[in-house]
C-alpha cells in the first residue's frame, strides 16, 4: 500500500511539474529570443576585392578605355540639293562598323533615309546609309529581324507564354511547332535584356527589397534559384538572376544593382535573414580610406548604408514568430526613412513576396507543382527576361495607377475612364505612355548594345 501511494504521489509530482514548466516555456523562450538579439552575431564587412564581377569589370575598364571621336552631321556633310528628308529615323543606327555613323541613332546626325520597304505578312521599311551605302531594315536589332511570321501573331503567342501559359500549350493552341515557339522565346528574352540593359541606367531608386525562391531545372540535379530585388514605390524589378544560392551570385546581384543607380544614390535595403546579402552590399557601397601611418587601404562602409532583415521563425512549417535585425544603420533611423519616402515606416518584405507571387502565376516554369519544369539554365533566364521586360513596359500595374481630375468619356455604353493605368517603367520616369508588345518587341537597341 506504501509503494502504490508513493507512486501516485511522484506521477502527481511529475504532472505538476509538467505543467508549470509549460506554463514558463513562453516566458523562457521569450527571454531566449530577447537575449539572442542582445547578442548577435558580429558580421564582418567585405571589400570589393571579395567581388568577382567587381574584379572583371575593373580589368575590362583598363583594357577597352577608348573615346569616340566627334562625328560632324551629315546634313552639314551632304549637298543641299535634292528631296528633303520625309521618313523619321529616330532610334535607327547604321549597323556598319566601317561607318563613321556607325550606332549613332540621332536622326539629326546620322545619315540615314528612307529606302521603300518590303514584306509579305507586314510592311517593312527598309533604311539608306547615304554615308557608307548600306542598306538596312528597321527590324535590324529587333526580335522581329528577318522573321517570317506576322509581328501580331508572335506578339500573340509571346503576350500568353508571359501570362502563364507553358510551351507546350501554346503548341495546342496556336498550331505552331515547339522549336518555333522557343526560338521566339529566345529572341523576345535576349531582346527584353537588351532594351532594359539600354534603359535601366541613372536610377533613383528610394527602398529596395530583396529575396530569392526555390525553383529546379530537369537538366540540373542542384537546387536553383531566383534572385531579384523591387523597387517598393515604383515596384520596377531592376535585377534578377538565377543560379545557386551561394555568395558569388549575391555579389552579381548586388553589381548589377549597382550599375543601374544613379551615382552617389544608396537606397534602404530590407530582406529576409540571409546573410549573403550583408557581405554583396557593404562590397559595394563604401570607399577605401588611407590611414595615416600605415600603407595598405581600408574599405570603410558607407555611413548611409541602411539594411535591415526580417527573420521568420517557424515551428511544424509554421510561422511562429519574425525577428527584426538591423545589419547596418540603427532602426529608428530606418523607420525615419521609409516615413519620408512615403511608406508606413515599418521593416518588412511584403513587396518582394508579392512579385514572387506575380512571377510564380506568370512564368510557367515557376509555378509549384508544374508539368512544365525548365528544361536548361539558361532558357529559364530568357524566359523571366522576357516576362520582367512585359511586366515593365507593357503589364499595368494596379496599386501604380493614378486618379484623373476629370472623367473622360469613351462613347457608347462604356463606363467613363476615371483612372490611368502606368506601367512600372511609367511610375519609374522611363517612359511617358505603356508600351503594345509589338512596340517592345520591335524597339531598335543600337549595336553597340547588341554586340556587347
Amino acid at each position: 500500500m506504501t509503494r502504490e501511494v508513493i507512486l501516485v504521489g511522484g506521477v502527481c509530482l511529475l504532472c505538476i511539474a509538467w505543467v508549470a514548466r509549460k506554463k514558463r516555456l513562453p516566458e523562457r523562450r521569450a527571454q531566449v529570443v530577447a537575449a539572442r538579439a542582445q547578442v548577435a552575431r558580429a558580421l564582418r564587412p567585405r571589400t570589393p576585392e571579395d567581388c568577382p564581377e567587381c574584379q572583371a569589370a575593373s580589368q575590362g575598364a583598363e583594357e577597352g578605355n577608348t573615346v569616340r571621336p566627334v562625328v560632324r552631321p551629315w546634313s552639314e556633310v551632304k549637298s543641299r540639293r535634292g528631296r528633303k528628308k520625309g521618313l523619321d529615323t529616330a532610334g535607327h543606327a547604321c549597323w556598319n562598323r566601317a561607318c563613321v555613323y556607325y550606332g549613332i541613332t540621332d536622326a539629326k546626325v546620322h545619315a540615314l533615309t528612307g529606302y521603300g520597304g518590303h514584306g509579305r505578312s507586314d510592311r517593312i521599311q527598309d533604311l539608306w546609309c547615304a554615308a557608307c551605302k548600306m542598306k538596312v531594315t528597321e527590324r535590324r536589332g529587333t526580335a522581329l529581324y528577318r522573321l517570317k511570321t506576322s509581328a501580331q501573331r508572335v506578339g500573340e503567342v509571346l503576350t500568353a507564354l508571359a501570362e502563364g501559359l507553358d510551351v507546350s500549350a501554346a503548341v495546342r493552341v496556336f498550331q505552331h511547332g515547339e522549336g518555333t515557339i522557343r526560338r521566339w522565346l529566345t529572341r523576345a528574352g535576349l531582346h527584353a535584356e537588351q532594351v532594359q540593359a539600354h534603359f535601366f541606367h541613372g536610377l533613383s531608386l528610394g527602398h529596395v527589397q530583396l529575396d530569392e525562391l526555390k525553383t529546379k531545372v530537369r537538366q540540373s540535379s542542384d537546387e536553383v534559384w531566383v534572385w531579384l530585388g523591387v523597387e517598393a514605390h515604383t515596384k520596377l524589378i531592376p535585377v534578377i538572376q538565377v543560379g545557386p544560392r551561394t555568395q558569388d551570385v549575391a555579389y552579381a546581384v548586388v553589381h548589377a544593382l549597382v550599375m543601374v543607380l544613379a551615382p552617389g544614390c544608396i537606397p534602404v535595403f530590407t530582406s529576409d535573414g540571409l546573410d549573403l546579402y550583408f557581405y554583396a552590399l557593404t562590397a559595394h557601397f563604401g570607399a577605401w580610406r588611407d590611414q595615416l601611418g600605415e600603407r595598405t587601404r581600408h574599405w570603410e562602409v558607407s555611413a548611409e548604408l541602411m539594411y535591415g532583415q526580417l527573420k521568420k521563425v517557424y515551428r511544424r512549417r509554421k510561422l511562429e514568430r519574425t525577428e527584426h535585425r538591423m545589419r547596418c544603420g540603427t532602426l529608428e533611423a530606418l523607420k525615419e526613412r521609409l516615413k519620408g519616402l512615403g511608406g508606413s515606416g515599418v521593416l518588412n518584405t511584403a513587396f518582394v513576396e508579392r512579385v514572387n507571387l506575380t512571377v510564380r502565376q506568370s512564368v510557367s516554369e515557376l509555378i509549384r507543382r508544374t508539368w512544365g519544369v525548365a528544361q536548361t539554365l539558361d532558357g529559364l533566364t530568357l524566359h523571366l527576361e522576357w516576362w520582367r521586360g512585359y511586366y515593365h513596359f507593357v503589364r499595368p500595374h494596379e496599386s501604380l495607377r493614378v486618379k484623373l481630375g476629370a472623367p473622360v468619356e469613351r462613347g457608347g455604353r462604356r463606363i467613363s475612364q476615371r483612372y490611368r493605368q502606368r506601367t512600372p517603367a511609367m511610375a519609374a520616369g522611363i517612359t511617358h505612355h505603356r508600351w503594345s508588345v509589338g512596340e517592345l518587341l520591335g524597339y531598335p537597341v543600337p549595336p553597340q548594345a547588341v554586340c556587347a
